[in-house]
């Protein structure tokens, strides 16, 4: 279910010899099977059947150099599984490095596991069938639809008869299994990752290092030391008392009291967490989510349970909705803007909710004063606008994606959008997301959302973008009958939408459609009733590109835009008489232009 599997060992359990072979048979993964015809002399014995073959100079020559010649010579009967000399050079043996005695019994360990103490002719091999070789170690056979491999080994040639025994044409050395002592505890893992320093510092700040290194087992969620960095935590503010405990609550939200290895996970799964809170998986083709966090490296074992790394800090939900905007330090407005309309106690009910918490900046930039609210139709208008931040549901970061719109608590529908990673709804950029509550989730956002006038509702919404020169989508596709809305709040520049006559044309349409001056709120929405295309652009900022087309249906036969002129008259005019009546229209037609964009 999760990818990326690890296993963490200490790299002092191989010796240097062993590390240097690990290192150089990674490149005989992706060996392919050579034809070979090896032909034998039944009179002569193995080591001199390599010799004639003309492919097995190098398993002749280590042979030589481990002393292990005369043990092949004698009378056996032996099995060789005999690797190519293109096997030894794919796996970058070099004879000359195994020049003493420990690197030296390496070579005999790596050479007696491909020999068999035995007669193992083709015709006895089966799927499975595992044989001790004379290095005391065991391969196994797999055979599928004819094709035999021993240890990942193809077997490229079949039953050579020797005088003392048979030899198998192999296109992969062999390596001897390695033996590996039992991994270390989580905390001593994650000390040598070298990519949870933040955490192990967070542990021994909390004193829950003894607590992991005991017998368990525990699952453990693992955020990265970017994770850490990207929840903005500093060890420095839970020194005191208070400090400790609520680190040790967040910690021990990143630990299960048993083992739960990837294949164990199933979408929706939800486990209760050491500090006694749930968290809940989700599967997305293959992908593996713990609440909002991500699942990057999977089933790390160690001695006393798994590691799963994640993507982000898992927060526990330790507060309602009101709680945590209250406790935000950026949110007051907001809490005095729910007080106010009396919709505290809605949002510290069951839920689940998900708001979209506009910040105190948020508030001043949109010119809010609560005072303007104090009677009972201003306490609808600001019940209205508070509701427009509310979901009836959960809804994380993960789930959004480019103009899906969501039905908000006052009924009307806010549409997400999506460019260069960055994410707005309704227009509002969204700055901090899933933030974890008991009742539900909250995502920050820079601007009121103002919710839509009566109207059609949006089936496409056009925002603009953060850098304020552009539209958001800058182009779209819609089918008849749809309505595209153009909203944005509280932006730091005036914006419109004004028709003109082609694409990227500087040219206004008489009489086009436009959302009126240009302003810093807009919500303009029209719905088009036919094929065509509209090309439209803001008026303020035309000279800086800004322009926008949308595509209704199969985009029809475009309009063509010309000025008032008498019909054509059936007299056509002389070669002068053309000249001057293109010069005059051309006069017109400038200074049209120029009074369109004044």
């Amino acid at each position: 279910m999760f990818e990326n599997k690890m296993v963490y060992t200490n790299g002092h359990r191989c010796d240097a010899m062993h590390k240097k072979l690990i290192t150089a048979f990674v490149a005989l993964i992706m060996l392919s099977a050579v034809p070979l015809a090896v032909s034998a002399d039944e009179t002569e014995d193995i080591p001199t059947n390599a010799a004639a073959t003309g492919v097995h100079d190098s398993l002749v020559a280590a042979l030589s150099q481990a002393n292990l010649v005369d043990t092949l010579s004698g009378p056996g009967p032996f099995t060789v599984f005999a690797p190519t000399d293109q096997a030894f050079a794919d796996a970058g043996i070099d004879l000359s490095t195994f020049n003493d005695n420990e690197s030296n019994a390496t070579l005999v360990d790596i050479l007696t596991y491909h020999v068999y103490s035995g007669s193992v002719e083709s015709s006895e091999v089966t799927d499975g069938l595992t044989v001790e070789m004379l290095n005391g170690d065991n391969a196994t056979f797999t055979v599928d639809n004819g094709s035999v491999m021993i240890e990942g080994a193809n077997v490229t040639a079949a039953d050579v008869v020797a005088s003392n025994g048979i030899i198998h044409v192999i296109d992969k050395v062999l390596m001897p299994p390695v033996e590996i002592d039992e991994p270390e505890d989580i905390p001593t893992i994650a000390q040598g990752t070298g990519i949870h320093s933040s955490l192990v510092a967070a542990l021994s700040q909390a004193d829950l290092v003894a607590t992991l290194q005991s017998d368990g087992p525990f699952t453990v969620f693992a955020p990265t030391d970017q994770a850490f960095s990207d929840a903005g935590i500093d060890l420095a503010d839970f020194e005191s008392d208070e400090g400790i405990a609520t680190l040790q609550d967040i910690l021990l939200y990143h630990v299960y009291s048993g083992s739960v290895q990837s294949s164990a996970v199933t979408d929706g799964m939800t486990v209760t967490m050491v500090n006694g809170d749930d968290a809940t998986f989700s599967v997305t083709n293959g992908s593996v989510m713990i609440n909002d966090a991500t699942v990057t490296t999977a089933d790390v074992i160690a001695s006393n349970g798994v590691i799963h790394i994640i993507d982000k800090v898992l927060l526990p939900p330790g507060d309602d909705i009101t709680d945590i905007a209250q406790s935000s330090g950026v949110h007051n407005s907001l809490v005095a803007a729910l007080v106010q309309a009396e919709l505290v106690a809605t949002l510290q009910g069951d839920g689940p909710f998900t708001v979209f918490a506009p910040t105190d900046a948020a508030f001043e930039a949109a010119g809010i004063n609560l005072a303007d609210y104090d009677n009972e139709e201003g306490k609808a208008t600001l019940t209205d606008i508070l509701t427009y931040h509310v979901y009836a549901g959960e809804y994380y970061a993960a789930n959004i994606t480019d103009g899906a719109s969501i039905t908000m608590l006052n009924g009307d529908d806010a549409t997400f959008t999506i460019m260069d990673g960055n994410v707005m709804i309704a227009g509002a950029p969204v700055t901090g997301t899933d933030v974890i509550a008991t009742n539900g989730i909250v995502h920050v956002i820079d601007a009121v959302l103002i919710p839509p006038t009566d109207g059609p509702a949006c089936d496409r919404v056009i925002g603009i973008t953060p850098d304020g020169y552009g539209f958001n989508p800058v182009s779209v596709t819609i089918d008849v009958g749809q309505t595209v809305c153009w909203q944005w709040s509280d932006e730091g520049m005036a914006h419109n939408v004004k028709e003109v006559d082609g694409l990227a044309s500087t040219t206004y349409v008489a009489g086009g459609i436009t959302s009126g001056a240009p302003d810093a709120n807009v919500d303009f929405r029209y719905t088009f009733t036919e094929d065509t295309i509209f090309y439209y652009a803001c008026e303020p900022h035309i000279n800086s590109n800004m322009f926008g087309k949308v595509t209704v249906g199969d985009g029809g036969v475009q309009p063509t835009y010309s000025d008032d002129t008498d019909e054509k008259s059936d007299d056509a005019p002389g070669f002068m008489g053309v000249t001057m009546i293109v010069a005059f229209l051309g006069a017109v037609m400038f200074a049209s232009r120029k009074n369109n964009t004044q």
